[in-house]
């Protein structure tokens, strides 16, 4: 079992490698071209993913990110001792979405805005 400061400094690492993840997929897709509402898509599902915590089983206090307890506990015992690790996941995912939609409006309207300021 980890320490609550090496538990700390886990949780600190994984979630600054995620986002790290999550900008340079943003600069890639930019790059490639994709359009910025796909863009908002897919970062806020990634940020969903990748940052959404559960418990690694019932017994234990500590948290790990819910994907992987969700993968893990559905192909070691079984989807029902996942649910506990679905729920909140597709929960995040819900909202990810919710906000990626304001987000990518909000920035499609921000860039046509910027192109019309342009040719006037």
């Amino acid at each position: 079992m980890l320490e609550t400061s090496s538990y700390i400094s886990a949780l600190f690492a994984y979630s600054l490698a995620a986002f790290v993840a999550l900008l340079v997929m943003v600069w890639w897709l930019l790059k490639l071209g994709w359009g910025r509402f796909l863009i908002a898509l897919l970062f806020w599902l990634g940020a969903a993913v990748l940052l959404t915590p559960a418990y690694a089983n019932m017994d234990v206090e500590t948290f790990a990110p819910a994907i992987l307890v969700a993968v893990f506990q559905t192909a070691f015992f079984g989807l029902d001792s996942a649910m506990h690790a679905i729920r909140p996941l597709g929960v995040a995912m819900g909202v990810a979405a919710v906000i990626a939609c304001v987000h990518g409006a909000i920035w499609v309207w921000l860039g046509r805005r910027r192109l019309r300021m342009e040719q006037s």
